[in-house]
């Protein structure tokens, strides 16, 4: 690739997040075929699915043979975008947090069905790991791909959770969904099992004064799409809001409703 074709693909980019992102692929190894370019392009966004990879997860997420996954994780980590991530592994890495949000984005407004596929593949890679790193990445790409069922799937998790999670297991799932609510990619009954989860935790942390707004706008949202089970434990939360804030006869109605 000549500087010119370089310069004209920064300029393509035009500043987009994601593209800048998958330009990276092509001005870090620009004697390659352009076939094997749009091909380490495609690793880099699916890789951006998860919040990490290594050569097996790519090879279920891209459904390759062992020895292209192996070749395509090992061109992965040289991009500047690509980090090590060894808390999940000796080969794994992650795409950096703007830059994998920006690519997961695009891939759910530009190709929504292959995002969906490919969030169904890495639910699927963690569905039968126990470890709560694994659960939390199964609930949030079971969220992307099918996210009715997951809303009831989030709400079994939280519950078991709730009472014998360590903390720091439920501040990272918490985490977890505060990304996908932040970046509006789940809605309706997802969104709303997601906010409950998230406020939950912060009533743990202590901050339960402190979200009235949420305990009305999620209760809210419940009642508009018909789910009383979503709408019954807003009702707990508010009144729990209420009571914190000293609005006693107030927090009473809510735990009766």
């Amino acid at each position: 690739m000549e500087f010119t074709e370089q310069l004209a693909l920064l300029q393509a980019a035009a500043g987009d997040p994601a593209k800048l992102a998958l330009a990276t692929a092509d001005l870090a190894f620009p004697a390659l075929p352009p076939g094997e370019r749009l091909a380490l392009r495609e690793a880099l966004a699916a890789a951006a699915i998860a919040h990490w990879f290594d050569a097996n997860i790519l090879a279920v997420l891209l459904q390759i043979t062992a020895e292209e996954s192996r070749v395509l994780h090992g061109r992965l980590c040289q991009l500047t975008v690509v980090e090590p991530f060894p808390a999940r592994g000796e080969t794994a890495a992650n795409v950096h947090e703007a830059a994998r949000l920006a690519l997961r984005k695009a891939l759910a407004a530009e190709r929504t069905d292959w995002f969906r596929t490919l969030s169904e593949r890495t639910a699927t890679h963690f569905a039968n790991d126990p470890t709560p790193a694994a659960r939390i990445e199964w609930i949030y790409h079971r969220l992307c791909s099918a996210p009715d069922e997951a809303a009831s799937e989030l709400e079994r998790l939280d519950r078991d959770w709730s009472g014998t999670a360590h903390p720091e297991d439920r501040e990272a799932l918490a985490v977890a969904l505060r990304e996908l609510a932040g970046t509006g990619l789940i809605h309706a009954r997802a969104l709303v099992w997601a906010s409950l989860c998230i406020a939950w935790v912060r009533v743990d942390r202590g901050e339960t004064a402190q979200l009235g707004d949420d305990a009305h706008r999620i209760r809210e949202l419940a009642r508009d799409l018909g789910d009383a089970r979503a709408e019954s434990d807003a009702e707990c939360l508010l009144g729990d809001v209420l009571q914190a804030q000293g609005k006693l006869g107030e927090a009473q109605v809510a735990f009766a409703e």
